[in-house]
């Protein structure tokens, strides 16, 4: 080979064999000290580090002031949550809770090596994350915590009762110390952000909640959840806490969008007609509305129920939409248990007319016939809607589901001609 060839050729590193192959250095590690801002917190088992970070109360994550929280009633918190306790406890007093752990399934093998909690003080909201440095310094931060979480009435997390509660328990039973959280006010957003959420978003995971409810964008520093655990092993194999840096803005961005997902879910039920939140205009959608409607309904808010099912169907114009089915159906069965038929008639109507070929059509034949047979007495039209109903019913996949339903509107079909022949003094036909 020609030796200029050779020479660009070294120049570009490419070589013969390894011999000439050039070992890189060894990588700086770098401790989590010297990359966050933070102190060590000294207890009678070691010191434990807490990485601190400090937000004014007008600080906008996403499209909310995280003083939104702030200025809710503790009574609309303790509707969410459905936990009368909630409406005692001073706001302020409240701390947001959220761990990063060894594993995700839980377990007495899985451990907290991040802690983080926010709270406000009277010079905004302000966070702190209890990090392991080493398994061995647990005890350490089990101590700082039990110092730390009796300074609080009341807490808030997101998912939170299922997984980072337990964790932590199970940590602190097995440090042989009494777990603190356990009788502790605990307001978990995950359950009534689904309640709100699930027929308008495919997710309802914290980062779906971000993207398309509160308007929050991570920065590429942040890190998948699911690699969280795999990221600390290497730590502790390396001592290397670059990727823990990524790690704490993960759970850092997760305390905060706690703090204006509360606010916004909780502004949502308290007042859903409401024009704007902090300044921020927010109409709801079909999809919210229609959530409320079933929230209330299960709370016996009757008429804030009817109301929010009445402002669905304004907002879903598309007559074939399944959203709309529901709502139609929904609505009719509130006003007929509300004992106001004749209403609760139109929108069966409705929904005869706009799903006369599925479920949702059949249901409203055979409400149609019940209203004419038992309240107009007209068995006539009662007849004529339970015949439509079985000749929809004839149309379906053959099943278990279309036999039921078949015999049913015939047993049905077969009592109203009976009692038409006894009122026309006819024979009845079969």
């Amino acid at each position: 080979m020609r030796e200029d060839l050779k020479r660009r050729l070294r120049e570009l590193g490419v070589v013969k064999g390894v011999r000439e192959l050039q070992t890189p250095g060894p990588r700086r590690s770098h401790a989590i000290e010297e990359l966050v801002s933070g102190q060590f917190h000294t207890t009678s088992h070691g010191q434990c580090f807490v990485a601190e970070a400090h937000y004014p109360f007008d600080h906008r994550h996403g499209d909310l002031p995280l003083s939104a929280f702030l200025e809710l009633s503790p009574q609309a918190v303790a509707d969410v949550e459905q936990d009368e306790r909630v409406a005692d406890v001073e706001l302020r007093r409240a701390c947001f809770l959220d761990t990063e752990t060894t594993g995700l399934s839980g377990g007495t093998g899985t451990m907290a090596f991040v802690v983080g909690i926010g709270f406000f003080d009277d010079d905004g909201f302000r966070l702190e994350q209890y990090f392991l440095r080493d398994p061995g310094d647990e005890p350490a931060m089990v101590e700082a915590l039990m110092e730390r979480f009796p300074t609080f009435d009341a807490l808030v997390s997101f998912n939170g009762r299922c997984f980072d509660v337990p964790i932590i328990e199970n940590r602190f039973i097995l440090a042989r110390v009494a777990p603190p959280l356990r009788r502790k006010v605990h307001v978990d957003l995950l359950h009534p952000a689904r309640r709100l959420w699930r027929y308008a978003l495919s997710s309802c995971a914290l980062t779906s909640l971000e993207r398309d409810v509160l308007g929050v964008r991570r920065q590429q520093a942040d890190v998948p959840s699911g690699v969280i655990p795999f990221l600390y092993r290497n730590y502790l194999r390396t001592g290397d806490a670059r990727d823990m840096k990524r790690v704490l803005y993960h759970n850092q961005i997760d305390i905060l969008s706690m703090v204006t997902l509360a606010a916004r879910l909780c502004w949502a039920y308290a007042d859903p007609w409401r024009e704007d939140v902090c300044g921020q205009r927010r109409e709801l959608t079909g999809p919210e509305f229609y959530a409320l409607g079933r929230w209330y309904e299960d709370q016996d808010q009757v008429r804030e129920a009817e109301r929010a099912y009445r402002t669905a169907l304004r907002a879903c114009v598309e007559s074939s939409s399944e959203l709309r089915t529901r709502t139609l159906r929904e609505l009719a069965y509130l006003l007929k248990r509300d004992e106001r038929r004749g209403e609760a008639f139109a929108f069966w109507q409705q929904l005869a007319l706009e799903s006369s070929e599925g479920n949702g059509g059949v249901l409203a034949h055979i409400e149609l016939a019940k209203y004419f047979e038992w309240y107009v007495e007209d068995l006539e039209r009662a007849a004529a809607w339970t015949r439509a109903a079985l000749d929809t019913v004839a149309t379906w996949k053959r099943g278990p589901r279309r036999s039921d339903k078949l015999g049913d509107l015939e047993h049905r079909l077969s009592r109203l001609e009976r009692k038409l022949a006894a009122d026309t003094g006819q024979p009845c036909e079969g």
